[in-house]
């Protein structure tokens, strides 16, 4: 389906956001009762690997709800036809509500059914790697890995249910490309407010977004390495908690309202290069952030570095690419990103050369 805000202009200012957002240690089995607030019967979209963590806890929880609920396990592939191919999957059934339970693969794909059906969504993150959560876009890519086009729903998730003993059971490299993913959101509406960019809702940024970033960054500055330190241990610290509601809530509704700019404008080129396209799109987004700051001329803090180095983030694109790199690598990049979008979001116009002296400046910078 299309959303009725394509209609919207630089004229006008939009704030969206998730009906609710529930986050708590142990609340995977309160799903049932979220679900039963929407409809009588659901679909549950998971990971196959995710899938036996989920779906005991979610069958009882929904049958004690009073919510029939089918399942549909996500093979991990996420293309433009994998919406329809989970709607033949479901058949004629006719679900209310879409449980998305999984990464952002397996939430986007969740998204997709939702939207061919018109279905209402919860999404369940069991993993701190983005967040796509909250949000009404999903991405799709080819069989190479490439991202080739970004959807939209009508609305938001109806529920994101974020049950923290659940994420920090998760690995912790996961963890660290959620905070990659994160940490650029204060930058990126910055970017956008201060120039004449969009959001995702095709309209201008909003005070209100611009600050959610801004303190999604200064939790993760203060919480991030106590956060990460917890991050595989099943144990959700204060720390933990603090850092998650940053890295979902809060840069979800910052980068969806505030506006996307030069780290996530990069992802579309920066898979080109050999070894970069499989890994996390929060380490992609990592690297951009330190191309980002290149270019407004502005070092990363000393805090920031900090943080990079504890987590294991990369700090230029030899470590993102696991390689060295050569200048025809960086021009490479910088042709595929230009013409995104994104890449508007900025005070003034980037050019590819301008792009490729600010990633040679990164990759001269000290390891």
């Amino acid at each position: 389906m299309t959303s009725p805000l394509n209609i919207f202009d630089s004229q006008l200012k939009v704030f969206g956001a998730p009906s609710r957002y529930v986050q708590g240690r142990g609340i995977l089995d309160r799903t049932g009762t979220f679900a039963a607030q929407l409809g009588k019967s659901a679909v549950l979209v998971a990971d196959a690997q995710i899938l036996p963590l989920v779906r005991d806890v979610l069958r009882k929880s929904c049958r004690t709800s009073g919510v029939s609920l089918q399942i549909l396990p996500f093979s991990g592939v996420l293309t433009p036809e994998t919406g329809q191919q989970l709607s033949s999957a479901l058949g004629y059934g006719a679900p209310d509500i879409v449980i998305a339970a999984g990464g952002g693969r397996a939430i986007d794909a969740g998204k997709a059914l939702a939207d061919i059906r018109d279905l209402r969504l919860i999404t369940l993150p069991t993993v701190a790697s983005n967040d796509a959560p909250t949000s009404k876009n999903y991405v799709l890519y080819d069989e190479q890995e490439m991202l080739v086009e970004v959807r939209h729903l009508a609305r938001n998730p109806d529920f994101v249910v974020v049950d923290t003993e659940l994420l920090a059971g998760a690995p912790k490299f996961m963890f660290a490309a959620g905070l990659g993913d994160a940490l650029s959101k204060k930058a990126e509406a910055a970017a956008c407010a201060n120039g004449r960019g969009l959001t995702m809702f095709r309209a201008r940024p909003t005070q209100l977004a611009g600050t959610i970033a801004a303190l999604c960054y200064d939790t993760l500055i203060e919480y991030g390495m106590a956060a990460y330190d917890a991050a595989g241990s099943g144990n959700p610290t204060e720390e933990f908690e603090a850092a998650v509601e940053a890295m979902i809530l809060m840069a979800g509704l910052g980068f969806e309202s505030g506006g996307l700019s030069v780290p996530h404008a990069l992802t579309r080129g920066l898979p080109r290069i050999p070894g970069v396209a499989r890994r996390p799109h929060g380490f992609q987004v990592a690297y951009g952030l330190a191309v980002h700051h290149q270019l407004m001329v502005e070092p990363m803090s000393p805090a920031l570095d900090d943080l990079y180095r504890h987590v294991g983030l990369p700090r230029n694109l030899a470590s993102l690419a696991g390689h060295p790199i050569e200048r025809q690598h960086l021009s490479t990049v910088a042709e595929a990103s230009i013409a995104v979008p994104h890449m508007l979001n900025f005070p003034h116009p980037v050019t590819i050369d301008d792009l490729v002296a600010a990633m040679v400046a990164v990759e001269a910078a000290p390891a």
